[in-house]
């Protein structure tokens, strides 16, 4: 069952003000919302049956039911977190980044990272994709390479992932990284399995469909950056797990290249 704090940190810039107000409510107070029908959990949020659906539906979830269940999990095994009293908001943003780290940290990500490096160095090209808010993880990974004295290609338009997909190459790898995993990305993957292309998909959403399709899915922790000590809810920038997975690729993608380099002499 998904996590409801999780969906909403991998959904959160597709919310409207609407939606971010019913969310905001309800983890403001969740075991107050716990078993009640759609039409009174609407009656009570002040919107209409409708509306609550669609914000359902915009995290991730099929429907109302599902939502419910994953509500009265949430709220039983007390995931609930809130800011400590005692902290200031500047030491309470610190360790919501910690936080996120720390998920990173126990990821266990080297061996995946090591293979997608030799994939690198035996591949014709590398191109880099990512659209919306997940097109500056990307291009961090283009400017991490360039750091290390190497070039590669951004895409970050959908007319350039268009174009791409016309003239893709099976010596290439393609990383595309998509905080939701948009379905958006499913027809580029197949084009590029049809001809046996490595594809790295870079997510924060385990329960994507999409998940299991290219060659390599590296699902970065969704952890939750939201702040409510005075009981708003807003949230940080969460890819700093997506820019620093950026770096850690390039600096093995060196040191791996390195290493080899001094072997042959």
């Amino acid at each position: 069952m998904k996590n409801i704090e999780e969906s909403i940190t991998i959904h959160y810039t597709k919310m409207s003000k609407t939606d971010k107000a019913i969310f905001e409510q309800i983890l403001a107070a969740p075991k107050k919302f716990v078993g009640l029908s759609i039409h009174d959990l609407s009656k009570d949020l002040q919107v209409s049956s409708p509306t609550l659906l669609r914000a359902a539906r915009k995290i991730g979830y099929s429907g109302y039911p599902e939502f419910k269940l994953a509500l009265e999990e949430y709220v039983r095994e007390e995931k609930i977190s809130l800011a400590s009293p005692s902290e200031t908001l500047l030491t309470s943003i610190i360790s919501t980044y910690e936080k996120s780290l720390a998920g990173l940290k126990e990821g266990n990500l080297e061996k995946d990272i090591l293979e997608i490096v030799d994939w690198m160095n035996e591949a014709a090209d590398i191109k880099i994709i990512g659209i919306g808010n997940s097109a500056l993880p990307a291009q961090q990974l283009v400017y991490s390479l360039y750091s290390q004295g190497k070039f590669y290609e951004a895409i970050t338009t959908e007319t350039q992932i268009y174009f791409l997909q016309q003239a893709l190459n099976e010596k290439a790898v393609y990383f595309i990284y998509s905080v939701s995993a948009l379905d958006y990305y499913e027809n580029f993957i197949e084009l590029a399995n049809s001809i046996n292309a490595k594809t790295v998909l870079v997510t924060m959403n385990k329960d994507a469909k999409i998940n299991s399709k290219p060659t390599k899915t590296i699902v970065l922790p969704a952890t939750s950056t939201f702040l409510r000590n005075d009981g708003s809810l807003r949230q940080l920038d969460m890819r700093l797990e997506l820019f620093l997975f950026s770096e850690i690729v390039s600096y093995y993608y060196d040191w791996i290249t390195d290493k080899q380099k001094k072997s042959e002499k």
